[in-house]
């Protein structure tokens, strides 16, 4: 078959190529059978094997066939089509502008019998080939217009609204985005908006059928989204393409008639939809707390013959309860939506043969829904988020305005297709990811009164996001919809502020979300663990949190109903779909109202039937009577654990391995673990570290690589916990022993195999981690084997071939050089040494930059040991720590930020016997290193860990002997940045720097110099807030006027707190060289003290209150030394004067401390 059609297709072309130079009526009908038997040929399948060919054969037909003759013209469409549509033929250059201008000649000459044909070849030519066809694109529109404008009136002899069709399919195809994201023509771009926008404006003519108006209106949508994925959205367009998608986002829905788009306005309080005329009889709409009993309609159930050519296989939803406010009716469209009064919840599987069209338009319905939210979506991802936070309220709901009902909530909550609510709710999460910042304004206050606070708005429509969501969560049968809704649950909670908002809204979430955790589905499982996870890890930690997740049983507010195979059931009240209830709930089903809401007579929710399977049963009843915490339990169970109590107290065992869950699952409850750990240790973990102890090692030992991964993580949030809660003096403390025999245990073979692990390098990184967590005081309790054994294996992971493990070892090396047991160990100081020098040359950045940070900490370690009397290092090897940290200083700016630290830490622990016996080159090429990090780059913590380690540096006075240059190299560079620089915390440190050197010799010549910038960085203190340092301002500066003065007060209460921070240390630098001044000093002191010396003083009053005892001696010292020089009888006039000024600046301190 292969060979018969490779055969056709090979004669063919001969045959089309013989006849380029000769046309006669008798070529004509060879061309036609030609074409009839090229077109016969099955192009499911892969028929051209040589591309080229196939575009030569394209090009030789819009060559022979005259564009008038409409039977060939139709018939070399067709080929057109079946080449480059199916065969993924490509067109380009010659051939495709023959092919274009051949069928746009065709559209003039043939009869509109032809056009349609024509139209869909001249749109698989062009689509994606924009930028090249702009050169023909207002040709195309010419010959497009007078087709997307045609009616009935017109002589036609095709449908005028087919082709209306055809020609916006043809528009669609050519604004659709290049395949090689070349740019395109933005003129021609916004021409084909403004004609999709016409045509979703346009009324329905009586002689159009409604399948016709929706495949124009689905084409529309499409085609704007093809233009905003290639616009740089902004201003009116995002306003004109969200008013579309609102109102086509809920095309076909009862009792939500679609109305004419508009232009949708940013707003900074809620913008709510027109309430339409009372156009149905005297029924008014009912508020929050009143229902009606719907009328019971019976049906006969019958099967429904499914289309082939419908590709919406959706189901009808079996609908939660919803508000009354959202079922009321919107302003009417010019034209009507027929077949929508059939229940929208009756199954597809009940339509009858005569309902098949009925169908096929609910299908065509959900297609438009579909494509005006993936329209949405488009907008979302190109819009700027400052942008976007302007339109939020008119894409969700708050709570106050009833009739604001066209909102993406609405969708959820009432849309019948899961397919449409899956891709509400991933509009939804686009929506919400990254919006943190934006909602941490909102707060709960009093809705009443004539203005609502943009804070208290946005609470209200934080709590009304919440309440939707559970009612959703409670009637969502759909797994994959049900499993997106849990991602926008799990979204929604990490980003709210619940500590700024009223209590109760975690409590409804965990209640919905519980049930969901023994699912039959294991992505929901894993879906709802995830909420839960988020749930676990909000900060700060509230008492709800502990009333909802931390006590052994927590009383679910939702019955389950559970069928014979593990499904949820639905209501079945009504053959229709509708129950007794007036919300559509069965009066058998249990519910509970929060006390709140039966007050205020608020909705029910429903109770959640969930797919539970009998072993989850099983083991949910044998862990019931453990103490445990409720969701910790959860996570056991999931590992493969079960906790049973006898006799008062909880015992741990492992069920058959066959019970476990599935490995996402576990990987889940490993990953809420490790979030308990970090936010609730003292109640949730601490409590139970025998058991969790047990789990982990389970888990550790597990087949699977990612189970044990994420174990290894577990244990290492586990360990810094532990540690914190060591070095936390407040805080509740677990035993020391309890602790060391956590990591004995895990030390014993679980934590140490993973190291070994040869061909999953992420496992031995782990093990690195979790054994950087141990921490001194837990380390010094081991025993001497366990302890050797774990810096031995980190020995041994630094030359490992993979740098992820490598950056993980190094990382735990430089933790362990800190631990006071190990630094006062010479050998150990030397091992480490090489790991890190060695790892500072490694080729991978990540592994450089954390070798870096460990070299930061040996330095450290170096400069405890020379306080402490330790044994040192030699000379030999603290320099070429020197030269290890001079390279790593000139590296990227994550490398030189910790390579400048520890540069300066050597430096200070340098001798003269070094300086001497190597040389100042090397101490020359470090001052200068430290000077550049000091003065250039756009990385502040680089600068100011520079200016910091030149103050490190001055600590030893002993360079001042052997590199006098220093002094002219440093204090200019320091006193430059403390008078001039923006940056708050390099003007500290460099006040902090110039305030080191102890003698007065040691300043040199600069000591005036350093007098000047003090007294001057003192002044300009007062002038240094650069408000773009704040990055962390709200999205909504440009249009929410309330946030803007909040976050003004903030950023400047923070200022002003920064401001006190410079000018305390200054102050503090100022006295300390205060207490250094000589008689001959005073003379060149003169002019600078005259000119600042109103401002020495206030500013020295102001610190005297805020200075603690302990930070008060350099203040007492510099008053001390002032007098002496006052009270010096051989001072001159100048010199008298100026002793005067000290003496007045100091004397005020000296009287208050």
């Amino acid at each position: 078959m292969e060979l018969e059609t490779s055969v056709v297709v090979i004669g063919g072309f001969r045959k089309f190529s013989s006849l380029v130079y000769g046309r006669s009526e008798g070529d004509r009908q060879i061309v036609n059978a030609l074409l009839d038997d090229v077109n016969a040929l099955d192009f499911s399948r892969t028929v051209i094997t040589n591309v080229d060919k196939a575009v030569l054969i394209i090009n030789q037909c819009c060559s022979l066939v005259p564009p008038n003759d409409t039977f060939l013209v139709a018939k070399g469409c067709h080929l057109i089509n079946n080449l480059v549509e199916k065969q993924d033929v490509r067109v380009e250059g010659r051939t495709l502008t023959v092919a274009i201008q051949w069928c746009i000649q065709a559209l003039k000459q043939c009869p509109s019998v032809a056009s349609q044909d024509v139209l869909a070849a001249l749109g698989v030519l062009i689509r994606g080939n924009g930028p090249k066809v702009q050169e023909h694109s207002q040709a195309i529109l010419a010959v497009l217009s007078p087709l997307l404008n045609a009616t009935s009136d017109d002589n036609s002899l095709s449908s005028p609204w087919e082709l209306r069709v055809a020609a916006l399919h043809c528009l669609e195809a050519l604004s659709a985005p290049p395949s090689d994201r070349s740019p395109t023509d933005s003129e021609h771009l916004q021409t084909c908006l403004k004609i999709f926008f016409n045509q979703l404006n346009i009324d329905k003519h009586p002689d159009q059928n409604e399948a016709n108006l929706c495949k124009i209106i689905l084409s529309a949508l499409r085609g704007i989204e093809n233009v905003v994925v290639q616009t740089n959205t902004g201003g009116d367009l995002v306003g004109d393409v969200i008013g579309a998608a609102k109102v086509f986002m809920l095309f076909g829905l009862p009792s939500y008639q679609a109305v004419k788009p508009s232009r949708v306005l940013p707003a900074a309080v809620p913008v709510c939809d027109v309430p339409p005329p009372a156009t149905r009889g005297p029924k008014t709409i009912k508020g929050v707390g009143s229902r009606t009993r719907p009328p019971r309609k019976r049906s006969t159930p019958a099967k429904k013959k499914c289309d082939p050519n419908d590709d919406e296989d959706d189901s009808p939803h079996q609908g939660p309860a919803v508000p009354s406010v959202l079922a009321h009716p919107d302003v009417s469209w010019p034209y009507s939506v027929p077949g929508l009064e059939c229940s929208w919840r009756t199954s597809d599987s009940e339509f009858s043969d005569s309902e098949v069209p009925g169908a096929r338009l609910r299908s065509q319905h959900a297609r438009i829904r579909q494509a005006a939210l993936q329209l949405l979506l488009s907008l979302i991802k190109v819009t700027d988020r400052r942008v976007m936070c302007g339109y939020w309220w008119s894409l969700l709901p708050d709570g106050l305005h009833a009739t604001n009902t066209r909102t993406l909530i609405t969708c959820v909550l009432r849309d019948p297709s899961p397919r449409c609510r899956t891709a509400v709710l991933i509009v939804l999460w686009t929506l919400l990811v990254g919006s943190r910042s934006y909602l941490q304004q909102a707060e709960h206050g009093d809705p009443c009164g004539s203005f609502i606070p943009f804070s208290v708005s946005l609470g209200n429509m934080l709590r009304e996001l919440h309440r939707s969501l559970a009612l959703a969560l409670a009637a969502e049968n759909a797994v994959l919809a049900l499993t997106q809704l849990l991602r926008v649950v799990a979204i929604l909670v990490q980003n709210t502020p619940y500590h700024r908002l009223q209590p109760g809204l975690l409590t409804k979430i965990v209640r919905s979300v519980r049930p969901l955790t023994v699912h039959k589905d294991v992505n929901i499982q894993v879906a709802a663990l995830t909420v839960l996870g988020a749930v676990v890890a909000v900060l700060p930690s509230l008492p709800e949190l502990t009333n909802c997740l931390m006590k052994p049983r927590f009383a679910l507010s939702l019955s389950r109903g559970i069928n014979a195979n593990g499904v949820k059931q639905g209501n079945q009240g009504d053959d229709d779909g509708s129950g007794d209830d007036d919300d559509g709930y069965g009066e058998q089903e249990e519910v509970e109202l929060d006390a709140e809401e039966a007050e205020a007579g608020g909705f029910v929710q429903v109770s959640q039937s969930t797919s539970l399977t009998s072993e989850t049963q099983t083991a949910s009843h044998s862990v019931a009577g453990s103490g445990l915490p409720w969701i910790l339990e959860l996570c056991l169970r999931n590992l493969g654990c079960q906790t049973v109590a006898s006799g008062g107290v909880s015992k741990f065992s492992v069920m058959l391995e066959g019970t476990f869950a599935a490995a996402p699952v576990r990987v889940e409850s490993l990953q809420v673990i490790g979030a308990m750990a970090t936010c609730h240790f003292a109640s949730a973990i601490a409590p139970n570290i025998g058991v969790l102890q047990s789990a982990l090692e389970v888990a550790l030992k597990d087949t699977d690589e990612s189970i044990r991964l994420h174990a290894a993580r577990a244990v290492e949030s586990i360990g810094l916990a532990m540690h914190k809660s060591l070095e936390d003096e407040n805080g509740s403390k677990i035993s020391m022993e309890v602790i060391a025999s956590f990591w004995r245990e895990l030390l014993s073979g679980s934590v140490t195999s993973l190291v070994q692990c040869v061909d999953q390098p992420s496992l031995r990184a782990a093990a690195c981690d979790c054994l950087a967590n141990i921490g001194m005081s837990v380390f010094e309790k081991l025993s001497s084997d366990q302890q050797i054994l774990s810096f031995t294996l980190l020995f041994g992971c630094v030359n490992d071939e993979e740098s992820l493990v490598r950056a993980s070892a190094v990382r735990a090396i430089g933790l362990f050089a800190l631990y006071p047991c190990l630094r006062k160990d010479i050998q150990f100081t030397l091992d480490s040494i090489e790991a890190v020098t060695q790892s500072l040359k490694d080729e991978n950045q990540i592994v450089r930059m954390k070798a870096s940070w460990s070299l930061g900490n040996i330095s450290d370690s170096l400069v405890f040991n020379r306080s402490e009397g330790c044994e040192e290092v030699p000379n030999s090897v603290l320099l070429e720590l020197l030269q290890a940290s001079v390279t790593a200083s000139l590296d990227s700016d994550k490398v030189r930020a910790n390579g400048v630290r520890a540069l300066g830490n050597f430096l200070r622990l340098v001798s003269a016997d070094a300086v001497r016996q190597h040389g100042v080159d090397v101490i020359d090429k470090a001052v200068n290193a430290l000077t550049r990090n000091a003065c250039v780059g756009s990385n502040m913590k680089v600068r100011w860990n520079a200016c910091y380690a030149l103050g490190n540096m001055l600590k030893n006075p002993e360079l001042y002997e052997h590199n006098i240059n220093c002094q002219t190299t440093i204090f200019p560079v320091l006193c430059n940045l403390v008078h001039n620089f923006r940056n708050f915390k390099v003007r500290i440190n460099a006040a902090l720097a110039l305030g080191v050197p102890e003698h007065r010799a040691l300043y040199g010549q600069h000591f005036s110099a350093v007098w000047t910038a003090l007294l001057a960085g003192l002044d300009n203190s007062e002038h240094m807030a650069d408000f773009n340092e704040y990055k962390h301002r709200d999205a909504l500066l440009d249009q929410v006027i309330i946030v803007k003065i909040y976050i003004f007060l903030v950023v400047t209460t923070y200022v002003l707190k920064i401001n006190i921070f410079i000018k305390f240390q200054i102050c503090s630098s100022l006295c300390h060289i205060a207490s250094l001044v000589t008689i001959e000093d005073l003379t060149g002191l003169h002019d600078e003290l005259v000119l600042h010396q109103e401002s020495l003083q206030q500013h020295l009053t102001r610190m005297e209150d805020s200075v603690v005892p302990e930070r008060a001696g350099v203040f007492l010292s510099a008053a001390n030394h002032t007098n002496q020089l006052l009270s010096n009888s051989s001072l001159n006039g100048v010199q008298r004067t100026t002793a005067i000024i000290l003496h007045n600046a100091f004397k005020l301190n000296q009287d208050k401390l």
